[in-house]
């Protein structure tokens, strides 16, 4: 049974047909996942799917009893309530107790005590008792917590909040009204790792039907049931999660790439034939000729689409940035302490930490935007350094009401890419920005689409250090994709701060952790860390409780345990082991990326044996790591 439908239902933005002649059905455990490309209308679609945008043409069917929640990447919230309020807005009688028992709490806290309201407020309590109200008021703190809100953030007004928090905010919202339909529009946003952890395993256990946008492919990937590709006026249906979509995208664009070759084939033998004789100089066979000339010089269907990213080289020396006893603080809160580092021209380095630890700090006493407050930072004389913020809006301040064009005019009006020189119209067609865009306002620009400018901004100047700050925020998922392999081919040091799992791993070999003021290196990518951290967390009490339970024997020699005869075998076991592992996990990964047809059932079989196999090569190398520090 569908909880919502949307049936032949069309929406036009502009000249611009977003979707038409769709058919989309929400069951009623449904686990959706929305992507395409950024402008593509996937927010549009949360907001008919919500009820809260009309469609042009079509029909959408909900029953009037059915609770449709929907997160907006921009929520409208109500700045003169606390977050305990604005939280407990939902509906039933619960939510209307707890709501009103925090806005006389909040009365009281902050004025003269008022015999009124404190009988007011014992009224609510005895009321609140009866219907399991502070179970749920419990219930909103641990999710206002899990998402970074503590109790001090929770007693003030949303207008206190900064940008981030009010999102954050809004998500809790979301989450805790629970109901029978649950829009989600980028719910990672401003979330740090632990929060991303936390969002997956809630929505893993979330009762009613689920709609996702996001760029976050892990999240995408684990959650979702069923991918709907939205992209050029289509909305296309792909059953599975992300993994089973890529391998299925892959075949598909494989037999329409093999199905295109062959009618050029028919349409060039056709063409020679024509030409051949006294009929080719009729006017019905000359216009025949002219219709097959245009199909032959017509791009394929994908090609139209594909982003392509690629800058200029330009020389780097063998120095980078180098740091020495750096130290970074924001009035009288000191962030980071003597930090040392020397970022090699070929660094592929990543800050994680939560938020506001410093991360974002950090990159802009690296970009020069503010001085350290103690230490030396210094660039390399051949630096020419991008820094890629979080804050593409700079875009709306500055040149919100020029061209789209006349923002990438201003770096530069020609650039060589590939050997090949482009004017900067033929430089945005590469971003993705068709002729007919380029003469528009940048105010008028989504938000995803703003940052794709930030960035063809930025790369045209041919920078040799790269510092990106949340890149993947409000990009879509082919932009990422297309920017990691941007990155694989960049000749220069990156320097990336993100809370993105598979962006990470994809682009780092190395992390610094912020831990009490101090970056902790880790050689490896995100996952490598998360397994490494977790196995320890899980160690440590084990560990504790055998060094309680066993204390060494009097006189006994300190020093680290040695290996068992079993322990050395297991080792050598291993270290035969993972090489074939890891040789059947490129085999996998390459007939994946190059499939021979569009056998869906195989490609979606290897889908699942490369995910196990990555998880049993994870385990695998973190036994070889426990066992290898073993003394011999």
């Amino acid at each position: 049974m569908s909880a919502i439908s949307l049936v032949g239902a069309a929406k036009d933005f502009g000249l611009r047909s977003l979707f038409a002649d769709l058919d989309l059905h929400v069951a009623e455990r449904d686990r959706l996942g929305l992507i395409g490309p950024n402008g593509a209308g996937k927010s549009t679609l949360l907001r008919v799917l919500a009820g809260l945008e009309p469609l042009d043409r079509g029909e959408r069917r909900c029953h009037a009893r059915t609770r449709v929640v929907l997160l907006d990447q921009e929520p409208r919230l109500d700045p003169s309530l606390t977050v305990l309020e604005q939280v407990f807005a939902g509906d039933g009688e619960a939510m209307a107790l707890l709501r009103e028992y925090a806005g006389v709490s909040h009365q009281l806290a902050t004025g003269a005590e008022d015999g009124q309201l404190l009988a007011r407020l014992s009224a609510l309590q005895h009321r609140m008792d009866g219907c399991q109200a502070w179970d749920l008021e419990r219930r909103c703190r641990e999710v206002l917590e899990r998402l970074g809100i503590d109790a001090d953030l929770q007693e003030r007004t949303i207008g206190e909040l900064s940008g981030g928090n009010r999102r954050r905010v809004a998500l809790a919202a979301a989450l805790v009204a629970e109901p029978e339909v649950l829009l989600l529009d980028e719910p990672t946003n401003h979330l740090d790792a632990e929060g991303v952890e936390w969002l997956q395993s809630y929505l893993d256990r979330f009762a009613g039907a689920l709609v996702l946008v996001t760029h976050d492919r892990y999240l995408l990937d684990r959650v979702t049931r069923r991918i709907v590709a939205v992209e050029r006026g289509e909305a296309r249906p792909y059953e599975g999660n992300y993994g089973t979509y890529l391998g299925l995208k892959a075949a598909e664009e494989e037999a329409e790439a093999s199905t295109a070759a062959k009618l050029k084939g028919t349409l060039r033998r056709e063409l020679a034939w024509l030409r051949q004789g006294p009929k080719a100089r009729s006017t019905k066979q000359k216009a025949r000729l002219q219709r097959i000339d245009a199909l032959l010089e017509a791009p394929s269907r994908q090609g139209r689409t594909s982003l392509a990213m690629a800058a200029t080289a330009r020389r780097i020396g063998k120095r980078a940035i180098t740091a020495e006893g750096l130290a970074v603080a924001v009035g009288d809160r000191t962030l980071l302490r003597d930090f040392s580092y020397d970022f090699s021209p070929e660094d592929r380095v990543g800050i994680i930490g939560p938020n506001g630890v410093g991360k974002s700090s950090l990159l802009e006493v690296i970009a020069g935007r503010r001085p350290p407050s103690e230490g030396l930072l210094e660039l390399g004389s051949t630096v020419k350094l991008a820094y890629f913020d979080q804050h593409s809006d700079v875009l709306l301040a500055k040149d919100g009401k020029r061209k789209v064009i006349e923002v990438v005019q201003e770096a530069a009006s020609r650039v060589q890419v590939d050997g090949v020189e482009l004017t900067a119209s033929q430089l945005l067609e590469r971003f993705l920005f068709p002729p007919a865009q380029q003469h528009q306002p940048v105010a008028k620009l989504s938000g995803g689409e703003r940052r794709r400018l930030h960035l063809c901004r930025l790369l045209i100047e041919a920078p040799n250090v790269l510092l990106l700050d949340e890149p993947t925020n409000d990009l879509d998922v082919h932009t990422l994709g297309v920017l990691e392999e941007f990155l694989d081919d960049f000749r220069g040091c990156v320097v990336v701060v993100s809370h993105d799992r598979w962006f990470l791993d994809r682009t780092v070999d190395r992390l610094f952790h912020f831990e009490a003021g101090r970056l902790e290196r880790f050689e490896g990518n995100y996952s490598s860390w998360l397994e490494r951290r977790s196995g320890a967390s899980a160690q440590a009490p084990a560990r504790e409780a055998a060094k309680r339970s066993t204390p060494p024997a009097k006189g006994a020699a300190a020093g680290p345990r040695r290996r068992s005869f079993k322990e050395v075998r297991e080792l050598e076991h291993l270290e035969a082991e993972l090489p074939r592992l890891e040789q059947r996990r490129r085999d996998l990964e390459q007939h994946l990326a190059t499939p021979s047809g569009p056998d869906f059932a195989r490609l979606e079989e290897l889908t699942h044996e490369l995910a196990a196999l990555v998880a049993r090569i994870a385990t695998a190398e973190e036994r070889w790591l426990v066992l290898s520090e073993l003394a011999a």
